[in-house]
C-alpha cells in the first residue's frame, strides 16, 4: 500500500465540528435506482448516517433494495421532458439538502434547470451548456488539440461521401463511434476501408431521422484503459483519483468490470488540463487508452458525471458523494491526491458478462473472486440489493421481449383471420 487512506471528515472543533454535524444530519436525493454507481452513492452515505431517497425511472430495483435507502420515488425516463417536472414535485414533496444526479440524462435535465431548483434544494455540477459540450466526443477531441493533450487522430464526415473519400487516407483499424453527447449503440470497429464504409452506411441509415450528429472515426489505440476522475469546486480541482481497465464488458471495449486504482502525474497533468478549460464544476471522468505503441495517453471521451466503477474510488478511499455533500453544506475543500493506489475491485455480475464473451477469462476471473486482495459490491451487511439483481434484471428483459414479439404475433393473427 503506497498511500495511507483518509475519511476526510473534519475533526477538529469549531466550524468545522458544526459542519460535520450538518452533513451528518442531510437528506440527500440521488437518481438511477439501476446503476452500480447509484448503489455506491447509497451506501457510502448511509454509512455516514446520511438518510439517502432514489429517484427510480424504469423497472429494475438495485441502489432502493439496500438497507441504506430510506424511500424510492418513481419518476419518467429521465430522457423526457416531464423527468424534471417530476423530479421537482418530489423535492416539494419531501425536504432535501442535496440532489446527487448519477446518469447523463438526470444530470444534464438538473442542470438545465438550476435556476428553477433554488429554493428546493441544492445541486453541485455544472451548467447545462458545459455538461452537453464536454459530452461531445468531437469537441473533447478539438479541447483535447487545443490543451495539447494527446488525441487520436479523428475525422467527422460530413456525408457518407465525404468519408469515403477521407477512408483512403486512413490507417485500419479504426474506431467508429458515435460523436454526440451519449452512446446510442457500442462503437464499432472497422479492419479495412471497405468494412468502415460498408458499417458506417448502417449506422447511418440506423440514426437515420434522430436528429444524431454523424458518427466520428478515430484511430484505434492499442493498449489499456485508464481513466482520470476529479472533483471542482467552482473551477479548482479538490479531489483526484485515477484507475487502469483490468476488463471490460464488452470484451472489446465496454464498462469496467474488474479494475485497479492508479496513479500518473501526466494522467493528472492531461486530466486537470482538460477541465480546468472547462472550469468545471462538481465531478467527471476524462477517459484515456494507455497507448503502448508510445507509452502516452491518449484522450476517448470526457464523461460528465460519476461513473460506473464508482465503487473502486470509494474502496480506496475517494468518497466523492460525501465531498459533495460536504460542499453543499458550504464547505471550501483542501486539494488532495491522497488514496490506496493498490487497490483492485471487480463486480462480480459483470465479471459473468464478461466470460460469456471471453471464457478464456475464466481462470483470472476465478483468481480474483478468491483473493483476498480483490475487492467487490457484495456486501454481506448489505447483501440484498446483490442477490435480487439477476432477478430484477432478467424479469425487466423477459418482459421487453413479450413487449416487441406482442406487435408480429397480433399480426399473424390477423392474417389468419
Amino acid at each position: 500500500m503506497n498511500v495511507l487512506t483518509t475519511e476526510d471528515r473534519p475533526r477538529v472543533g469549531g466550524r468545522n465540528a458544526k459542519l460535520a454535524k450538518a452533513v451528518e444530519g442531510m437528506h440527500v436525493l440521488v437518481t438511477d435506482d439501476s446503476y452500480y454507481s447509484t448503489l455506491g452513492v447509497v451506501r457510502s452515505l448511509g454509512r455516514k448516517g446520511i438518510r439517502v431517497s432514489v429517484l427510480a425511472d424504469g423497472p429494475v430495483r438495485l441502489a432502493s433494495r439496500s438497507r441504506y435507502c430510506s424511500a424510492r420515488y418513481s419518476v419518467p425516463r429521465s430522457s423526457g421532458s416531464s423527468f424534471f417536472a417530476a423530479a421537482a414535485d418530489v423535492l416539494r414533496q419531501a425536504h432535501f439538502d442535496l440532489v446527487i444526479p448519477v446518469g447523463y440524462a438526470p444530470t444534464l435535465s438538473l442542470a438545465q434547470h438550476k435556476a428553477e431548483l433554488d429554493g428546493l434544494s441544492t445541486i453541485e455540477v455544472a451548467d447545462g451548456e458545459k455538461i452537453r459540450a464536454a459530452a461531445d466526443k468531437a469537441y473533447a477531441n478539438e479541447l483535447a488539440i487545443a490543451a495539447g493533450v494527446p488525441a487520436p487522430r479523428t475525422v467527422c464526415p460530413r456525408s457518407l461521401d465525404d468519408l469515403v473519400r477521407l477512408s483512403a487516407d486512413l490507417e485500419y483499424p479504426v474506431v467508429i463511434k458515435q460523436a454526440g453527447e451519449t452512446p446510442k449503440q457500442p462503437v464499432q470497429y472497422a479492419r479495412s476501408r471497405f468494412e468502415l464504409i460498408n458499417l458506417y452506411h448502417l449506422l447511418c441509415e440506423r440514426n437515420n431521422g434522430s436528429g444524431s450528429a454523424l458518427p466520428l472515426v478515430q484511430e484505434y489505440i492499442p493498449g489499456y484503459g485508464c481513466g482520470f476522475f476529479a472533483l471542482y469546486q467552482h473551477g479548482v480541482c479538490k479531489r483526484i483519483f485515477m484507475h487502469r481497465r483490468v476488463r471490460e464488458t464488452p470484451p472489446k471495449g465496454g464498462i469496467s468490470c474488474c479494475a485497479a486504482s492508479h496513479y500518473d502525474p501526466k494522467l493528472k497533468e492531461y486530466g486537470t488540463r482538460l477541465l480546468d478549460r472547462l472550469e468545471w464544476h462538481g465531478v467527471a471522468m476524462v477517459e484515456f487508452r494507455y497507448d503502448v505503441r508510445d507509452n502516452d495517453y491518449k484522450l476517448m471521451e470526457i464523461n460528465p458525471k460519476f461513473w460506473g466503477s464508482l465503487d473502486l474510488s470509494l474502496a480506496a478511499g475517494v468518497d466523492f458523494p460525501y465531498y459533495l455533500c460536504q460542499m453543499a453544506q458550504g464547505q471550501e475543500l483542501d486539494y488532495s491526491e491522497e488514496y490506496d493506489r493498490n487497490i483492485r475491485f471487480h463486480w462480480p455480475l459483470l465479471e459473468m458478462q464478461h466470460l460469456w464473451k471471453r471464457p478464456l477469462s475464466f481462470g483470472a476471473v476465478l483468481g480474483d473472486v478468491f483473493s483476498p486482495r480483490v475487492k467487490s459490491n457484495l456486501r454481506l451487511d448489505d447483501i440484498w440489493p446483490n442477490v435480487l439483481e439477476p432477478f430484477s434484471r432478467t424479469r425487466v428483459r423477459a418482459c421487453r421481449l413479450v413487449s416487441k414479439s406482442q406487435p408480429a404475433a397480433h399480426a399473424r393473427l390477423a392474417g389468419e383471420k
